[in-house]
């Protein structure tokens, strides 16, 4: 393969090794939480103790605890971290369980509550029952320290977790780089494509598939049938990425290519949620249509984008999932990989599919539980305001792709051009209300309460 070749294959490897630190960060989250919490050793009881736990959202839970560190008690309640217990009913806990002969667990047990609780009465109670059980002054300064450790450990704990959730929820989560895109030459771009073909290869051959390739001049769509019928989805979309080149460049907005997009097109459902699994935790309840990935490869890494698309028995509707996928590859090659907000980068990829196959039907799908909520008075302010880690998309995100989805359309039927250039032009350090502004000559509360009074009296 030559020096080609060989900078496929380096590639290739940097972006597994990067890719299974992305898949755990978890583990790397309970390492440092672990590392921190070291000085506060676990400690087993000599006899299991029976006692009833104050949990912080106000209940109680029952527990014969059996150890206790740094992180939290365990036994026949499972682990409860202290996170989950305020520093006066932690205090509690611990007395319960830790003799007051024992000077250093004393000590450790204070380090605890300090750590939920840096001062009031919780943390001097805490602090006096280490000293009478023996901390000289040096020990407890080291019990502060300790607290302050813990509590550090545990916030970056929970950031991480969070994050983690975030990213199993989408990739659409991510930060991206809010420079635009460099040019390829038609070298350079033939090793991109390569080098992002052979990671779909990989990717899927991870979830235990393995696919025909159907090539056209910027999509490489890989399918587990070799059917004709896929043929022709590749050229379909084809002309879908055609089309919206050319709306994106009457908007002067560039889509800088980077090598065919890959698309991995997979048999069924069951394959469907290991490809998910795989490719970044994902669940698959939480991706009804297609979703994007954007595996960091070169150096230094570059975010590329890869359409997974979920399968469908029903061939529009396959067709239209497909469209979703590809136009996210296209929003994310086009001007800038800088995100907006949550709404608008949900809501364009599934307007432009519907645009490009509306026999699919999915215009009818989208809007059916927006206009439920807007005809009942809520209106689109629950989620345009909404970032990704916002309970509207963590817990009914079918509602807020469909006030997306209902929005957008609005926007692209009464104003197209300026759409696209909201979406993808640069922001030139204003803020999201004013870039709106500039870009529609309303602001977005006028745009939304317009597009409300609409949707009240049209489907």
């Amino acid at each position: 393969m030559g020096s080609r070749g060989w900078m496929i294959r380096k590639v290739f490897s940097q972006t597994v090794m990067t890719r299974f630190a992305i898949v755990f960060p978890l583990t790397a989250a309970l390492a440092i939480y672990a590392g921190v919490a070291a000085d506060i050793q676990p400690r087993e009881l000599d006899l299991p103790r029976a006692i009833r736990l104050e949990l912080a959202d106000g209940t109680a839970l029952p527990c014969t605890v059996r150890r206790w560190d740094g992180v939290g008690l365990q036994g026949s309640c499972g682990l409860v971290g202290w996170e989950r217990i305020k520093a006066g009913p932690a205090l509690n806990a611990l007395r319960s369980i830790v003799s007051d002969r024992d000077s250093e667990g004393c000590s450790d047990a204070a380090a605890v509550v300090v750590s939920l609780e840096p001062s009031g009465p919780a943390a001097r109670t805490a602090l006096e029952w280490a000293r009478k059980a023996g901390a000289d002054a040096a020990r407890l300064e080291r019990v502060r320290r300790d607290a302050s450790d813990l509590s550090v450990a545990r916030a970056e704990r929970a950031r991480l977790e969070a994050s983690q959730r975030l990213a199993r929820l989408t990739p659409e989560a991510g930060v991206f780089a809010p420079g635009p895109w460099g040019l390829l030459t038609p070298e350079e771009s033939a090793i991109v494509a390569s080098t992002m073909l052979e990671e779909a290869r990989a990717l899927l051959s991870r979830a235990g598939g393995s696919a025909t390739l159907h090539q056209t001049a910027h999509i490489s769509f890989l399918a587990e049938s070799g059917d004709a019928e896929r043929l022709k989805d590749a050229a379909r979309l084809e002309g879908f990425y055609r089309v919206w080149v050319a709306r994106f460049e009457s908007a002067r907005i560039v889509v800088a290519e980077q090598g065919a997009i890959p698309v991995i097109f997979v048999a069924d459902r069951d394959r469907w949620r290991l490809l998910l699994a795989v490719a970044f935790e994902g669940e698959a309840a939480q991706h009804r249509d297609a979703v994007t990935i954007y595996p960091p490869t070169g150096e230094p890494p570059t975010r590329r984008p890869i359409a997974l698309i979920t399968p469908d028995s029903d061939p529009s509707r396959a067709q239209y999932n497909q469209c979703v996928g590809v136009a996210r590859a296209m929003l994310h090659l086009a001007g800038t990989a800088e995100r907006g907000p949550a709404w608008m980068n949900e809501g364009l990829p599934r307007v432009m599919a519907t645009l490009q196959v509306p026999a699919a039907g999915m215009d009818l799908v989208l809007r059916e539980r927006g206009l439920v909520a807007v005809r009942g008075g809520s209106g689109f302010g629950a989620v345009l305001s909404a970032p990704y880690s916002d309970a509207i998309w963590r817990d009914d995100s079918a509602l807020a792709y469909s006030l997306s989805y209902m929005f957008v359309r609005w926007l692209e039927e009464n104003a197209p051009v300026q759409l696209l250039r909201y979406a993808k032009s640069s922001k030139q350090a204003e803020s999201e209300s004013a870039r709106f502004q500039r870009c529609f000559a309303m602001t977005l509360d006028e745009a939304a309460a317009k597009a409300t009074k609409w949707f009240q009296t049209n489907d």
